[in-house]
């Protein structure tokens, strides 16, 4: 949640530095009144304690600003014997202290109402993510798994960007994707694609058979001829053997002790224009490309899939977020590896930071981890995957 509500309930968008500050600001001018007051003739200023009232109700509850404004009342009275003929500008000051109050009180009715009512869409957008982008295993196979998310609104729980992990009979799968657009439509979309994963990752012992399901449910979905999505498959035997297939999609990194390495992948085009020709540099389903060579992970490996809302991070001169050297040089500071959550929860603080020129993009991340202490995955029963 965005806001800072505190004990005292008080605070929407504003936080304790702001509380501080209005607190201060008003103590600060009470005190500076009432000082004046006992200055010589011609520096009273008592109609400034109107100004109490209403910079308390800027980050203060109504109890809060019912006292201040009858301490000010109560000051702008204490002052009046020593002022002859001024009863009428005592009430007028006072009528005026009454009405801010009044105003600060309202003002936080409705504001307290808005914070109730963002906290509200925050749950149920919240609740809607865990339904569509439903969070890994934390453990799958031989490895611990972390996922993580950052929408590029800044109040949004959900987005186009999409991840998921499945545990079959031909080793382990992992997902990572990334729908064209944005809004309701992207978020539709991806559950079609997320969807037909965890339908389709049982089935078909190809990865490229599995793409192909994939791409066939998402056309049918599709109203829009020019959408599509990028998409990141990877499979990995019972052995470590390690297969990639990318849909127009950046490869994963492995990261092994401190160096940092992509997967090789066979490429072939996005989900959802796998009809067309003429893609330049991607070819056609129906003209596979040649598969590219298996890696093997061993105990103490991470492979690490992203979506380009990270690289695309940017700083205010316009460049983009180097992922591979900030990451080799974190992982040299960290000799001992960090755990897959910790290295998520990283990354996105890392690109936060460097990102001064804003991220117009959503991303997300999944991270497998084959701890070093588990050197045997258990037998899943299956000979391993079929040659791409």
């Amino acid at each position: 949640m965005w806001t800072d509500r505190s004990e005292d309930g008080a605070g929407y968008g504003v936080g304790r530095v702001g509380r501080a500050v209005s607190l201060g600001t008003a103590v600060l001018m009470y005190c500076v009144m009432v000082g004046l007051q006992f200055a010589p003739d011609g520096w009273q200023t008592p109609s400034v304690v109107v100004a109490v009232p209403a910079l308390v109700s800027m980050a203060f509850p109504p109890p809060m600003i019912v006292a201040s404004a009858v301490l000010a009342i109560g000051t702008r009275w204490a002052f009046v014997p020593g002022e002859p003929g001024r009863v009428g500008a005592a009430i007028g000051t006072s009528a005026v202290i009454a009405i801010i109050a009044a105003l600060g009180v309202y003002l936080v009715h409705r504001r307290e109402q808005a914070a109730a009512h963002l906290v509200e869409i925050n749950s149920v957008a919240e609740a809607a993510q865990r339904a569509i982008l439903r969070p890994p295993p934390p453990v799958v196979g031989p490895f611990r798994t972390a996922a993580a998310y950052r929408a590029a609104a800044q109040y949004a729980r959900v987005g186009g960007d999409l991840y998921a992990v499945a545990d079959t009979a031909f080793g382990v799968r992992a997902l990572i994707g990334d729908v064209r657009g944005k809004g309701l439509d992207a978020v539709a979309t991806a559950a079609v694609i997320l969807g037909s994963f965890h339908e389709a990752a049982q089935d078909h012992a190809r990865l490229n058979d599995l793409a192909d399901r994939m791409d066939t449910s998402l056309r049918r979905h599709l109203n829009d001829s020019e959408a599509f999505a990028t998409a990141f498959l990877v499979e990995i035997a019972a052995d470590g053997t390690a297969h990639g297939l990318s849909c127009g999609h950046p490869p994963p990194l492995i990261l092994r002790g401190t160096v940092v390495a992509e997967l090789p992948v066979s490429p072939r085009p996005p989900l959802g224009l796998s009809g067309l020709s003429g893609l330049s540099g991607l070819g056609e389903v129906d003209d596979p490309q040649p598969a590219a060579p298996a890696v093997r992970l061993h105990p103490g490996d991470t492979l690490l899939l992203y979506t380009d809302g990270l690289t695309e991070a940017r700083a205010a001169d316009g460049t983009f977020y180097p992922l591979l050297p900030r990451l080799t040089a974190h992982l040299e500071s960290h000799p001992d590896g960090p755990g897959p959550a910790a290295l998520l929860e990283w990354l996105h603080r890392d690109s936060r930071a460097f990102a001064t020129g804003g991220a117009d993009d959503d991303a997300a991340l999944l991270a497998l981890a084959w701890p070093p202490d588990r050197a045997h995955p258990r037998n899943l029963g299956y000979p391993g995957p079929a040659p791409l």
